[in-house]
């Protein structure tokens, strides 16, 4: 393997990257002043409101629609993009394959 095939390679690639990412870190780390414990400076802001962590319900109220609409946007984007020697019994599956999930999503 080459000089350059090492380099470009995905693992080295990212290896580099985190390693950049935590230089950032420890150079936006020495700029920052002190953090002091003023007040209600290191709370959770809430609009204002004198709040506790305990009073705010995990609400997965919308993760359905979010799950279907990624659902969607990846077989349009697998379709569309299917060249045209492409077998269409595979893309023909692929669709049907994601109409099924969005039926059983769309049940519960």
């Amino acid at each position: 393997m080459t000089a350059s095939g090492v380099l470009y390679h995905p693992v080295t690639v990212f290896g580099m990257s985190m390693f950049a990412g935590w230089l950032l870190y420890l150079f936006g780390k020495a700029l920052a002043p002190a953090s002091r414990a003023v007040g209600g400076k290191l709370k959770t802001y809430a609009c204002g409101e004198n709040v506790e962590a305990s009073s705010f319900p995990t609400a997965y109220h919308l993760f359905h629609a979010a799950f279907i609409f990624t659902l969607l946007d990846v077989v349009a984007l697998v379709l569309g993009t299917t060249p045209g020697h492409a077998f269409v019994w595979l893309a023909g599956s692929y669709l049907v394959v994601g109409l099924v999930a969005i039926v059983i999503l769309f049940k519960d």
